[in-house]
C-alpha cells in the first residue's frame, strides 16, 4: 500500500530547487550576517568553512542516503527510517526504539520550530506591505522602527492575520503533493528569490553612498571578509560556526531532506544533486546574503550599523525587523522599493523552507491513514496552538520574545544536534555505513570515497556532535531568559512543557508505525 501511493520528484531541476528552497531560508539573510558579525567578520568563516567540509557536507549526503532508502521501502519520514537502517543491526527491538526517538523528534522539532519560524515570516510580510505601500517612508531611525515593531508583537491583528495567511498558503501548496505543489511553488518562488538577492547585491555594489559620501558600502563588504583573529581564541566562534552550518543546511531539523529524498527515484543520481543543492545554498549565503547584509547596512548606515549587526548576532531576526525598516525608509520611495525586494526574498525564503516542514508532518500523518489534505490543514492547526503563545506574550509583555527565543535554542539548536548525532551513530560505519555508501553512490555522477564514511561521519563527527551537546548547555546562559520579564518563567515552562509533550506523542506514534515495517 505505501509503494502504490509514493509520489516522485517530476523532474531534477525541480528536485533540486525544493532542495534548495529548504535549505535557502532566513538563516542565510538573517542568522548568517548576524553571526558574522557578532564573531569577528572574516574570522568567523574559519570555523564556518572547516564545519561545513567535515561535518555539514558529509551528513548531507547521509541524510539523501536516509531519506531514499526509507523512500524505497515505502518510508516518508524519520522514524521509519530508522527503524530500518537499525533493524540488522540492533534487532527489532532495538530499532523501535529508534523509531521512537525518531518519531519524537520530528514532531518535537518539526511542530515548534515551524510554529515560530512562521511566526517571523509573518512579520516580514508585514514589513512587505509596509514597503509596497510607501509607508515605510514614515520611518527614518531605529527607534520608530522599534516601536512600530513593538505595536505589531502586541496587536494580535497585525501579528496574527500575516501568520495565519502565510499558513494557510502553505497548507494549500503542501495538499497539491510533491510534484503539482511543492515543486511548482518551489519553480516560481526560487527563481524570483534568486532574482531579488543578486539585484540587492548589485544595487549594494554599486549604489555606494546613498546617505552619506563617507558611508561606501564596499567598506562593509571589505569589514565582512577582514578576520578578528583574536574572535578564534572564543569557543564561541566555533560553537556558533559549526551551528550556523546545521542551520543552513536544514540538518538535523525534523528529517525534513529524508522527507524530500524520499520521494527520489532508486535509480537517480543523490551524490552529485546533494552536492549542487548545498553549494547553491553556500553561494546565497556567502556570496549573496553576506554582501547584501553588509554593503546594504554600512550604506545606509556607517559603522554604527555594523556594530548594530554585531549587536544583534544573538537574535539576528530581530535586525530585518527594527534596523532594515529604517534603512529604507531614509531614502524615500527608492528605500521602498529595495525594501520590498529585501522582504519578499526573505518572504519567499522562509516559505519554501516551512512548506518542507509541513510537508514533513503530513507524511508523519499519512502513516496513519490520514489523506495529505487533511494532515496539511491538521499541521497548521497544530502550529497555531504552538505559535500562539508568541501572540499572547507579545500582547502582554509589551512584546518580548522569551518564548521564541528560548525554543529557538531548544529545537533550533540542541535538538538538531542531537537528531545529526543519532543520525551520524546509525548511518555510520558500523551499523549501516557499507549500505549507506552504496545507497548514496548508486546511480550518482560522482562517487563518494569510503574514507567519508569510515572516518569522518564515523568517528569524527560523532565526537563533533557529542562537544557541541557538552559545550551548547554550558555556553547559554539559561537563566538570562528566565530574567527578562517577570513572566518570562511561565512562557519558558510553556515552551518546555509543549516540546515534551509533543516529544512524547511523536515517541509513540514512531513506535507505533514501526510496526508495519516488522517485515
Amino acid at each position: 500500500m505505501a509503494e502504490a501511493r509514493r509520489e516522485y520528484w517530476a523532474t531534477r531541476i525541480g528536485l533540486i530547487l525544493a532542495m534548495a528552497g529548504n535549505a535557502i531560508g532566513l538563516g542565510n539573510f538573517l542568522r548568517f550576517p548576524g553571526k558574522v558579525a557578532a564573531y569577528g567578520g572574516g574570522a568567523f568563516l574559519i570555523p564556518y568553512f572547516i564545519t561545513l567540509f567535515l561535518l555539514g557536507i558529509p551528513l548531507f549526503w547521509l541524510e539523501w542516503a536516509i531519506g531514499r532508502y526509507g523512500g524505497e521501502h515505502g518510508a516518508h519520514w524519520l522514524a521509519p527510517m530508522f527503524y530500518l537502517i537499525a533493524k540488522k543491526r540492533f534487532g527489532v527491538r532495538g530499532a523501535k526504539i529508534a523509531a521512537a526517538i525518531g518519531g519524537g523528534l520530528t514532531l518535537a522539532v518539526g511542530i515548534m520550530l515551524t510554529a515560530y519560524y512562521t511566526n517571523i515570516i509573518g512579520w516580514i510580510a508585514y514589513w512587505a506591505g509596509w514597503c509596497i505601500s510607501g509607508k515605510i517612508t514614515s520611518i527614518t531611525e531605529v527607534s520608530q522602527a522599534k516601536t512600530a515593531f513593538i505595536q505589531v508583537l502586541a496587536n494580535p491583528v497585525y501579528n496574527l492575520i500575516p501568520w495565519i495567511v502565510t499558513l494557510v498558503l502553505i497548507a494549500i501548496i503542501v495538499t497539491g503533493g510533491i510534484a503539482r505543489g511543492i515543486e511548482r511553488a518551489a519553480k516560481i518562488m526560487m527563481p524570483l528569490l534568486f532574482l531579488f538577492a543578486v539585484a540587492l547585491m548589485i544595487i549594494g555594489f554599486t549604489w555606494r553612498t546613498p546617505v552619506r559620501p563617507e558611508w561606501d558600502s564596499l567598506k562593509g563588504f571589505f569589514w565582512m571578509w577582514t578576520p578578528n583573529m583574536a574572535k578564534l581564541a572564543d569557543p564561541a566562534t566555533w560553537l556558533e560556526g559549526t551551528g550556523q552550518i546545521f542551520f543552513t543546511l536544514s540538518l538535523g531539523i525534523a528529517g525534513i531532506i529524508p522527507t524530500y529524498a524520499s520521494y527520489i527515484r532508486k535509480e537517480e543520481d543523490i551524490a552529485l544533486t546533494a552536492l549542487t543543492t548545498a553549494t547553491l545554498n553556500e553561494i546565497c549565503e556567502v556570496i549573496l546574503g553576506g554582501s547584501i547584509a553588509f554593503t546594504l547596512a554600512y550604506a545606509f548606515g556607517g559603522p554604527d550599523a555594523i556594530a548594530l549587526v554585531a549587536i544583534q548576532g544573538k537574535s539576528p531576526f530581530a535586525l530585518t525587523m527594527v534596523a532594515y525598516p529604517a534603512f529604507f525608509g531614509r531614502i524615500g520611495l527608492a528605500g521602498a522599493a529595495l525594501g520590498a525586494m529585501w522582504y519578499l526574498l526573505l518572504w519567499f525564503a522562509g516559505v519554501t523552507s516551512a512548506m518542507a516542514l509541513v510537508n514533513t508532518v503530513a507524511a508523519l500523518l499519512e502513516d496513519f491513514g490520514i489523506r495529505r489534505t487533511y494532515g496539511s490543514f491538521i499541521s497548521i492547526l497544530l502550529l497555531l496552538a504552538a505559535g500562539i503563545p508568541i501572540t499572547i506574550e507579545g500582547m502582554l509583555t509589551g512584546g518580548e520574545t522569551v518564548y521564541l527565543d528560548f525554543t529557538d535554542f531548544i529545537v533550533g539548536s540542541l535538538l538538531l544536534v542531537v537528531t545529526c548525532l543519532i543520525e551520524a551513530i546509525l548511518g555510520g560505519w558500523f551499523v549501516w555505513g557499507p549500505e549507506a555508501l552504496e545507497e548514496v553512490n548508486r546511480g550518482g555522477y560522482i562517487r563518494i570515497p569510503e574514507w567519508v564514511w569510515k572516518y569522518v561521519i564515523s568517528i569524527i563527527d560523532p565526537i563533533f556532535l557529542i562537544a557541541m551537546l557538552v559545550w551548547l548547555p554550558m555556553s547559554t546562559k539559561i537563566a538570562n531568559f528566565l530574567t527578562r520579564h517577570p513572566l518570562a518563567p511561565t512562557f519558558v515552562g510553556i515552551s518546555v512543557t509543549l516540546t515534551i509533550l509533543l516529544f512524547i506523542i511523536g515517541a509513540i506514534m514512531g513506535y507505533k508505525c514501526a510496526e508495519k515495517y516488522e517485515r
